[in-house]
């Protein structure tokens, strides 16, 4: 008999990004198990109707203020409570919570991820209403009969803060997606999507504008990169929080006209932006794992990451690791890829055997393995 999952499915109302890629690419992977039938606590009919809702609402906000909030909120929590309640008509053996939500009560087995601590350790990197959430919710989630995270390392941190013995979590690391490979450049695949955005050569940063990621030494960086080098900065990422101090800095580095801001950018164009960069840098300060390094490692370009716990884990070692807060060191880095044509090489054969050792069918696999674990513990 199959092993029935009923998997928190609320992140798919939003534009996709880390968590929304994950549960996406494992849940594609398990709906093909022969062990295991998952289902969503929405369901894709479900979702299209919370997100017209959701655009009603905005549209209220934006023409009627912020007052009908009050209403609003509460409204739109309680319609999707309902909706959601409509995927949990049959008991599941497991409920598997991937978005810090409360754990609704069963008879069931119950597995959360955390993806990382930072609305503990960091909070001013995030918007009061997401750490008041977290944090409101973590007892709760503690309550769960398993834990998975994506690195060692963040495996340590809830090890260590919420005194969970380390046998109840397991490490299931995170893939790039199949759909993130290099491309036939000499063919000219896809460079018309990137002229679209530049036909000059660029260092690419990808991810959502937010403060844990860094962004501003890269600015930095690239400002004293650009007084040597003929190179554009593209930021390729939506708009997260506390953004506007962040997007002041290219005008006071005097360096806007070569920054390239694309906004939310599909997986198609990502894949391309990747491909034709010379160099992709992902500086963050904290991460629970740090998939775009992944990411641009499977797509055949050299990539400099952040000297922090979960990127050494992920890279393996074989990328240059940059400090947080030092750009000179890293405006160093940046030049050695552009000038030294052996040492690219190098970077991008290291990233290609790295990234080649994640994959999906890995992580369905090894979370399957966490599902039997549960029901047996």
């Amino acid at each position: 008999m199959k092993i029935r999952v009923l998997y928190n499915s609320k992140i798919m109302l939003y534009e996709k990004t880390g968590i929304g890629y994950y549960i996406d690419n494992l849940f594609e992977k398990l709906s093909h198990s022969e062990e295991v039938t998952a289902y969503p606590t929405l369901n894709s009919s479900s979702v299209d109707k919370l997100k017209h809702l959701s655009g009603i609402s905005q549209f209220i906000r934006k023409y009627m203020g912020d007052w009908l909030l009050k209403i609003t909120i509460p409204a739109g929590e309680f319609l999707t409570s309902v909706i959601e309640k409509k995927g949990k008509r049959d008991d599941p053996d497991i409920y598997h919570e991937t978005c810090y939500d409360i754990i609704p009560q069963g008879r069931w087995k119950s597995i959360a991820n955390i993806y990382d601590l930072s609305f503990l350790k960091y909070p001013d990197y995030l918007p009061d209403s997401i750490v008041d959430k977290c944090r409101a919710n973590i007892d709760n989630i503690l309550g769960a009969d398993r834990f998975i995270v994506n690195t060692h390392s963040i495996k340590s941190e809830t090890a260590e803060f919420f005194k969970i013995h380390e046998e109840k979590i397991d490490v299931i690391p995170l893939a790039p997606s199949g759909r993130y490979y290099p491309v036939n450049r000499d063919s000219g695949e896809g460079k018309e999507i990137v002229n679209n955005f530049t036909n000059s050569d660029y260092i690419l940063f990808v991810g959502t504008i937010e403060p844990r990621k860094n962004i501003p030494i890269l600015f930095k960086a690239f400002k004293i990169i650009k007084e040597k080098y003929d190179i554009k900065l593209i930021i390729a990422g939506g708009k997260g929080w506390y953004y506007d101090e962040i997007l002041e800095i290219p005008s006071k580095l005097n360096i806007s006209d070569h920054v390239i801001l694309t906004g939310y950018t599909d997986e198609k164009s990502i894949l391309y932006l990747y491909n034709y960069a010379s160099l992709v840098v992902y500086p963050s300060l904290y991460e629970g794992f740090g998939l775009p390094v992944l990411e641009a490692m499977s797509c055949g370009v050299p990539v400099i990451g952040a000297d922090i716990p979960a990127i050494k884990e992920v890279s393996q070692g074989r990328i240059p690791l940059c400090s947080t807060e030092d750009e000179e060191e890293l405006a160093e880095m940046i030049a050695s890829v552009i000038e030294d044509s052996e040492y690219r090489k190098e970077l991008i054969k290291n990233g290609l055997e790295v990234s080649n050792a994640y994959n999906w069918d890995l992580v369905a696999s090894r979370t399957i393995d966490t599902y039997k674990r549960v029901l047996t513990q």
